[in-house]
């Protein structure tokens, strides 16, 4: 017996199992693979690769975000003025200018990646360890602007800053470490727990293979909420070649900022078209910036330098003429900067004359001498950066124009900023961030001039934002006008990414580029 409607009605069944296949979403990717140049010593080095992971891993009570804006995170929000957060005493006989007194409130239920309460004693604690910091990194810096700190209760913590002291950025003195963990720690403990550390943010070091790469898990009690993303792992390249290589294969996704610097825009540019990648250009925050020894200490000198070093070329030649070229220490998009005009133009001639005048001469091969002094001196260059190395490679070649000797040489990055510190060198080639404009400030105290000292006093004192800027934009332009270095580019920050990866975003302010890792998610498919 036939069934003449069998046919069709089985038809109709595999036509909908087929449509309901084929409308089955395919999961997003829950896992990014990071490449770096090179691997850092601990998780907590003075290293941008270093810094990329602890974005990942650690979390602060507020930060700044890509806006430039302080955003709260362990805290439940920002103290401020208008909240309550914040108080300027003036009835202080010993803080005739006024104290800030800032009292941070931490979310509920906090916990670290091992599952012990964060409490206001961690906060207390990471600031004891900070007061013992070597004078000069950034960690003494910050805790050097705070008298005291007290532990009000397990949620609350009060920070009383320095007498007179009006710190711009003082949200960011306040951060945690694990006290039940570091307290009673030995140095072995101390630095293992560097290289893995237990922290509270959105991902946690699972495993560090040494020479290959990390793998973050997500933690899933972090404060603002599980991650989108289940997995990091960061793999190390022996150098930039190796990993725009890795790149092209598609074995990476991720390359932050400083692995593929500016100086490859064109290459990248090209390279990103064609394989679903985006690249983003940053001005950022920070200034590459050549420093004068003692020996570069007369006015006619470094202004003769000033008008033969040519650094719309450099630009040009090495970041297709992307990177702004600044005349002063305080650079946009930071909030303390000003305009205090423009460079000047490359000018050989007058500069000759102007070396003239000052009873300069060139001796035996050309050299420029003065009396006793021969100048043939030795540029230090912070590594890190390739681009860096070339344009000092370049102001040497421009340097040589006046008969100035100049040999470069590429050195740890640390071992510059002693060097400058200390005054023992000729010139000196490094990055300097300017994201803090007080901090940027006292870099030149004690050594630009008493002028400079008295605005840097007097800014450092000001509660009034718009006071504040009106008296950096003075030092701004009396350090440019002083010539007390010579600003060579403001750095540009270049990140690459997947065009499907969502979430990014560059922040101008020296942060790394995981710095809101924790929003970072894949678009399906």
């Amino acid at each position: 017996m036939r069934r003449p409607h069998s046919a069709p009605i089985l038809l109709a069944l595999f036509l909908l199992v087929a449509q309901s296949c084929a409308q089955t979403p395919t999961p997003a990717r829950r896992d990014v693979v990071i490449g770096l140049v090179g691997e850092p010593a601990s998780v907590f080095a003075d290293d941008p690769n270093a810094r990329i992971i602890a974005a990942a891993v650690t979390e602060q009570l507020v930060r700044r975000d890509a806006h430039d804006d302080y955003v709260a995170r362990l805290a439940r929000q920002v103290p401020t003025i208008e909240n309550g957060g914040l108080l300027i005493v003036t009835d202080d006989p010993l803080s005739p200018d006024g104290r800030l007194i800032a009292t941070f409130e931490l979310r509920p239920d906090l916990v670290w990646q091992d599952g012990a309460p964060l409490t206001a004693a961690d906060v207390r604690f990471a600031w004891d360890t900070d007061r013992a910091a070597p004078l000069g990194s950034e960690a003494r810096w910050q805790a050097d602007r705070v008298e005291r700190v007290d532990v009000l209760d397990d949620s609350r913590v009060r920070f009383v800053y320095a007498a007179n002291e009006h710190w711009d950025a003082y949200p960011l003195a306040a951060h945690a470490l694990p006290v039940h963990r570091l307290a009673t720690a030995t140095a072995a403990q101390r630095a293992q727990y560097d290289r893995e550390p237990v922290h509270a943010g959105p991902f946690a070091v699972a495993a560090w293979l040494p020479g290959i790469g990390i793998t973050l898990s997500a933690f899933k009690r972090y404060a603002l909420g599980a991650p989108a993303l289940g997995r990091l792992e960061i793999r190390f390249y022996r150098d930039r070649s190796a990993l725009l290589d890795a790149l092209r294969r598609g074995e990476v996704d991720v390359v932050p900022a400083p692995g593929l610097e500016a100086d490859l825009a064109a290459t990248l540019d090209r390279f990103a078209d064609s394989a679903k990648l985006q690249t983003f250009y940053k001005q950022s925050e920070s200034v590459e910036v050549l420093r004068y020894g003692a020996r570069f200490k007369d006015p006619a000198l470094r202004q003769a330098i000033e008008l033969v070093i040519d650094r719309r070329k450099l630009t040009a030649a090495l970041f297709e003429g992307r990177a702004v070229v600044p005349r002063t220490f305080l650079v946009p998009p930071g909030w303390a900067a000003a305009d205090v005009g423009s460079i000047p133009v490359t000018d050989r001639v007058r500069a000759a004359a102007i070396l003239g005048t000052a009873g300069y001469r060139h001796g035996t091969f050309g050299i420029l001498e003065r009396g006793t002094e021969r100048f043939v001196a030795t540029i230090q260059v912070a590594s890190g950066s390739i681009a860096r190395a070339q344009a000092a490679a370049l102001v040497a070649g421009d340097l040589a124009t006046i008969g100035i000797a100049a040999d470069v040489r590429v050195l740890p990055a640390e071992a510059v900023r002693v060097a400058v510190a200390s005054g023992s060198f000729d010139l000196a080639i490094g990055p300097e961030d300017a994201s803090d404009p007080q901090r940027a400030t006292d870099r030149y105290r004690d050594g630009t001039g008493g002028w400079f000292d008295t605005l840097a006093l007097a800014a450092t004192s000001r509660a009034d934002r718009g006071e504040k800027r009106l008296l950096y934009g003075e030092l701004a332009r009396g350090w440019a006008d002083d010539r007390t270095a010579l600003p060579l580019y403001q750095w540009l920050q270049v990140d690459v990414a997947p065009r499907g990866l969502t979430g990014i975003d560059p922040a101008s302010d020296g942060a790394p580029l995981t710095w809101n890792v924790c929003e970072w998610r894949f678009s399906p498919p």
